[in-house]
Protein backbone atom coordinates (compact mmCIF):
# COMPACT_ATOMS: atom_id res chain seq x y z
CA UNK A 1 0.00 0.00 0.00
CA UNK A 2 1.47 3.21 -0.81
CA UNK A 3 0.98 6.70 0.70
CA UNK A 4 -0.79 8.15 -2.02
CA UNK A 5 -3.58 5.16 -1.67
CA UNK A 6 -4.25 5.60 2.24
CA UNK A 7 -7.26 7.15 3.56
CA UNK A 8 -7.58 7.78 7.25
CA UNK A 9 -10.15 8.46 9.89
CA UNK A 10 -8.64 8.52 13.29
CA UNK A 11 -5.25 7.60 13.58
CA UNK A 12 -2.02 5.94 15.91
CA UNK A 13 0.88 6.04 14.76
CA UNK A 14 3.51 4.01 16.06
CA UNK A 15 7.21 5.82 16.75
CA UNK A 16 10.22 4.83 17.16
CA UNK A 17 12.19 8.36 16.26
CA UNK A 18 14.02 7.29 13.42
CA UNK A 19 13.30 8.68 9.50
CA UNK A 20 10.51 6.13 8.72
CA UNK A 21 8.58 7.00 11.72
CA UNK A 22 8.97 10.18 12.02
CA UNK A 23 8.28 10.66 8.02
CA UNK A 24 5.01 8.56 8.37
CA UNK A 25 3.41 10.37 11.58
CA UNK A 26 4.27 13.69 9.42
CA UNK A 27 2.06 12.09 6.65
CA UNK A 28 -0.94 11.04 8.72
CA UNK A 29 -0.94 14.78 10.41
CA UNK A 30 -0.32 16.43 7.26
CA UNK A 31 -1.68 14.72 4.58
CA UNK A 32 -4.35 12.49 5.93
CA UNK A 33 -5.51 14.97 8.51
CA UNK A 34 -6.95 12.63 10.55
CA UNK A 35 -9.83 13.83 13.23
CA UNK A 36 -7.39 12.30 16.23
CA UNK A 37 -3.86 11.39 16.16
CA UNK A 38 -2.00 9.60 19.00
CA UNK A 39 1.66 9.09 19.19
CA UNK A 40 2.77 5.75 20.53
CA UNK A 41 6.01 5.04 21.42
CA UNK A 42 7.33 1.43 23.29
CA UNK A 43 10.51 0.90 25.86
CA UNK A 44 11.93 -2.53 25.25
CA UNK A 45 14.95 -1.39 26.64
CA UNK A 46 16.83 -0.49 23.65
CA UNK A 47 20.37 0.75 24.14
CA UNK A 48 19.43 4.11 22.37
CA UNK A 49 16.06 4.58 24.63
CA UNK A 50 16.98 8.32 25.58
CA UNK A 51 17.85 9.37 22.27
CA UNK A 52 14.73 8.06 20.94
CA UNK A 53 12.36 9.38 23.67
CA UNK A 54 14.00 12.83 23.11
CA UNK A 55 13.24 12.98 19.83
CA UNK A 56 9.69 11.73 19.76
CA UNK A 57 9.07 14.33 22.69
CA UNK A 58 10.34 17.30 20.55
CA UNK A 59 8.26 15.30 17.40
CA UNK A 60 5.12 15.37 19.65
CA UNK A 61 5.54 19.31 20.45
CA UNK A 62 6.37 20.44 17.01
CA UNK A 63 3.11 18.08 15.45
CA UNK A 64 1.03 19.55 18.56
CA UNK A 65 0.41 15.06 18.81
CA UNK A 66 -0.15 13.96 22.18
CA UNK A 67 2.06 10.90 22.86
CA UNK A 68 1.85 7.70 25.38
CA UNK A 69 4.83 5.78 26.39
CA UNK A 70 4.12 1.77 26.58
CA UNK A 71 6.59 -0.10 29.05
CA UNK A 72 7.20 -2.84 27.08
CA UNK A 73 10.69 -3.69 28.96
CA UNK A 74 10.15 -7.45 29.41
CA UNK A 75 10.86 -7.68 25.56
CA UNK A 76 14.09 -6.53 25.58
CA UNK A 77 14.89 -9.03 28.62
CA UNK A 78 14.14 -12.10 26.47
CA UNK A 79 15.90 -10.69 23.80
CA UNK A 80 18.83 -11.68 22.11
CA UNK A 81 19.73 -8.00 19.87
CA UNK A 82 22.54 -6.12 20.66
CA UNK A 83 20.09 -3.27 20.59
CA UNK A 84 18.76 -4.52 23.47
CA UNK A 85 22.30 -5.41 25.41
CA UNK A 86 24.81 -2.44 25.56
CA UNK A 87 27.31 -4.22 26.73
CA UNK A 88 27.59 -6.20 23.34
CA UNK A 89 29.89 -4.28 20.50
CA UNK A 90 28.36 -3.06 17.53
CA UNK A 91 30.82 -3.31 14.95
CA UNK A 92 31.11 -0.93 12.12
CA UNK A 93 29.56 -1.45 8.72
CA UNK A 94 31.05 -0.59 5.56
CA UNK A 95 28.85 1.02 2.74
CA UNK A 96 29.65 -1.55 0.44
CA UNK A 97 28.44 -4.08 2.57
CA UNK A 98 25.05 -2.40 2.52
CA UNK A 99 24.29 -4.21 -0.68
CA UNK A 100 25.46 -7.29 -0.19
CA UNK A 101 22.69 -9.88 0.47
CA UNK A 102 24.75 -12.50 1.90
CA UNK A 103 25.94 -10.30 4.83
CA UNK A 104 22.79 -8.88 4.86
CA UNK A 105 20.86 -11.97 5.90
CA UNK A 106 24.06 -12.81 8.26
CA UNK A 107 23.39 -8.92 10.03
CA UNK A 108 19.85 -9.92 10.70
CA UNK A 109 19.46 -11.80 14.29
CA UNK A 110 22.23 -9.41 15.57
CA UNK A 111 19.35 -6.76 15.11
CA UNK A 112 16.39 -9.03 15.83
CA UNK A 113 13.89 -8.64 18.86
CA UNK A 114 11.32 -11.42 18.96
CA UNK A 115 8.28 -10.34 17.31
CA UNK A 116 8.99 -6.63 17.53
CA UNK A 117 7.21 -5.15 14.89
CA UNK A 118 4.15 -7.43 15.24
CA UNK A 119 4.20 -6.19 19.54
CA UNK A 120 3.71 -2.65 18.53
CA UNK A 121 1.27 -3.20 16.14
CA UNK A 122 -1.03 -5.38 18.54
CA UNK A 123 -0.30 -2.56 20.92
CA UNK A 124 -1.05 0.26 18.49
CA UNK A 125 -4.70 -2.26 18.01
CA UNK A 126 -5.58 -2.86 21.50
CA UNK A 127 -5.75 1.21 21.60
CA UNK A 128 -8.22 1.46 18.61
CA UNK A 129 -9.81 -1.40 19.50
CA UNK A 130 -9.95 0.49 23.47
CA UNK A 131 -11.16 3.66 21.55
CA UNK A 132 -14.14 2.26 19.35
CA UNK A 133 -15.79 0.31 22.76
CA UNK A 134 -15.27 3.12 25.23
CA UNK A 135 -15.81 6.29 22.62
CA UNK A 136 -17.36 4.88 19.16
CA UNK A 137 -14.29 6.22 17.59
CA UNK A 138 -12.58 4.69 14.63
CA UNK A 139 -8.75 4.50 14.53
CA UNK A 140 -6.15 3.12 11.99
CA UNK A 141 -3.03 2.02 12.77
CA UNK A 142 -0.24 3.30 11.02
CA UNK A 143 3.44 1.56 11.26
CA UNK A 144 6.73 3.16 9.32
CA UNK A 145 8.03 0.12 7.97
CA UNK A 146 9.46 0.79 4.66
CA UNK A 147 11.39 -1.36 1.76
CA UNK A 148 14.34 -3.28 2.83
CA UNK A 149 17.53 -3.78 0.33
CA UNK A 150 18.89 -5.84 -0.70
CA UNK A 151 17.21 -8.40 1.80
CA UNK A 152 14.02 -7.79 3.83
CA UNK A 153 13.16 -8.52 7.26
CA UNK A 154 10.21 -10.67 7.16
CA UNK A 155 8.67 -8.29 9.47
CA UNK A 156 8.95 -5.46 7.07
CA UNK A 157 7.38 -6.60 4.39
CA UNK A 158 3.71 -6.16 2.18
CA UNK A 159 3.11 -10.06 2.66
CA UNK A 160 3.55 -9.32 6.75
CA UNK A 161 1.14 -6.39 6.91
CA UNK A 162 -1.34 -7.88 5.04
CA UNK A 163 -0.95 -10.82 7.93
CA UNK A 164 -1.54 -8.51 10.54
CA UNK A 165 -4.74 -7.26 8.97
CA UNK A 166 -5.94 -10.46 8.81
CA UNK A 167 -5.21 -11.00 12.21
CA UNK A 168 -6.76 -8.05 13.76
CA UNK A 169 -10.06 -9.20 12.17
CA UNK A 170 -9.90 -12.42 14.50
CA UNK A 171 -8.39 -10.86 17.54
CA UNK A 172 -11.20 -8.22 18.08
CA UNK A 173 -14.38 -7.98 18.94
CA UNK A 174 -16.04 -5.42 15.97
CA UNK A 175 -13.00 -6.07 13.39
CA UNK A 176 -12.93 -3.06 10.53
CA UNK A 177 -9.30 -2.19 11.81
CA UNK A 178 -6.78 -1.23 9.35
CA UNK A 179 -3.19 -1.52 10.52
CA UNK A 180 -1.65 0.65 7.98
CA UNK A 181 2.08 1.11 6.38
CA UNK A 182 2.24 4.09 4.06
CA UNK A 183 5.53 3.95 2.80
CA UNK A 184 5.79 0.34 2.60
CA UNK A 185 7.00 0.67 -1.34
CA UNK A 186 9.34 3.25 -0.97
CA UNK A 187 13.10 3.03 -0.49
CA UNK A 188 15.05 5.61 2.30
CA UNK A 189 15.92 8.34 -0.30
CA UNK A 190 12.56 8.49 -0.77
CA UNK A 191 11.49 8.90 2.62
CA UNK A 192 14.04 11.53 2.74
CA UNK A 193 12.60 13.39 -0.09
CA UNK A 194 8.58 13.02 1.80
CA UNK A 195 9.90 13.96 5.02
CA UNK A 196 11.91 17.13 3.85
CA UNK A 197 8.51 17.96 1.60
CA UNK A 198 6.32 17.63 4.70
CA UNK A 199 9.15 19.62 6.87
CA UNK A 200 9.89 17.17 8.77
CA UNK A 201 12.92 18.53 11.34
CA UNK A 202 15.81 16.02 11.45
CA UNK A 203 17.62 16.41 14.19
CA UNK A 204 14.93 15.31 15.83
CA UNK A 205 15.47 12.09 14.13
CA UNK A 206 17.64 9.18 16.01
CA UNK A 207 18.69 5.87 13.35
CA UNK A 208 22.11 5.26 15.12
CA UNK A 209 21.78 1.53 16.62
CA UNK A 210 24.75 1.89 19.41
CA UNK A 211 24.37 5.86 20.38
CA UNK A 212 26.37 8.73 20.53
CA UNK A 213 25.48 10.55 23.45
CA UNK A 214 24.10 14.40 23.60
CA UNK A 215 26.16 17.31 22.11
CA UNK A 216 25.52 21.29 22.29
CA UNK A 217 24.52 22.49 18.62
CA UNK A 218 24.15 25.88 17.97
CA UNK A 219 22.94 26.58 21.63
CA UNK A 220 20.30 23.17 21.33
CA UNK A 221 21.06 20.15 22.80
CA UNK A 222 20.84 17.32 20.27
CA UNK A 223 21.74 13.59 20.31
CA UNK A 224 24.67 12.51 18.08
CA UNK A 225 24.73 9.47 15.86
CA UNK A 226 27.78 6.95 15.97
CA UNK A 227 28.11 7.53 12.15
CA UNK A 228 29.59 3.62 12.02
CA UNK A 229 26.88 1.15 12.53
CA UNK A 230 24.77 0.15 9.63
CA UNK A 231 21.81 2.27 10.40
CA UNK A 232 24.04 5.64 10.55
CA UNK A 233 25.63 4.59 7.26
CA UNK A 234 22.23 4.22 5.44
CA UNK A 235 20.89 7.20 7.23
CA UNK A 236 23.58 9.15 5.63
CA UNK A 237 23.28 7.64 2.20
CA UNK A 238 20.02 8.00 1.95
CA UNK A 239 20.30 12.18 2.86
CA UNK A 240 23.01 11.93 0.11
CA UNK A 241 21.16 9.95 -2.63
CA UNK A 242 17.92 12.35 -1.66
CA UNK A 243 20.49 15.43 -2.43
CA UNK A 244 19.51 16.89 1.06
CA UNK A 245 21.66 18.31 3.72
CA UNK A 246 21.84 15.99 6.43
CA UNK A 247 21.31 17.95 9.49
CA UNK A 248 22.27 15.05 11.76
CA UNK A 249 25.28 15.09 14.23
CA UNK A 250 27.78 12.30 13.93
CA UNK A 251 30.78 11.31 16.08
CA UNK A 252 32.88 9.84 13.12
Amino acid sequence: MTARLVASRSAISCISGGVDSVTTAYYVNKVLKPNKHLLIFCDYKQRTYSYEEFCIKKISKELRVPLKIIDLRWLGDISTSVLTHPEKEIPETKEQDLWNAAKARDRILRWWDPCRNAILLLVGLAHAESFYISKHQRHDVYIGIRRETPVAMKDNTPEFLEEMNRLAEQATHHGGYRLMAPLITYDKDRVVKLGDELGVPWEYTYSCYSGGGFTKWRGERLPVHCGKCSNCKRRKLAFTEAGIKDPSIYAS
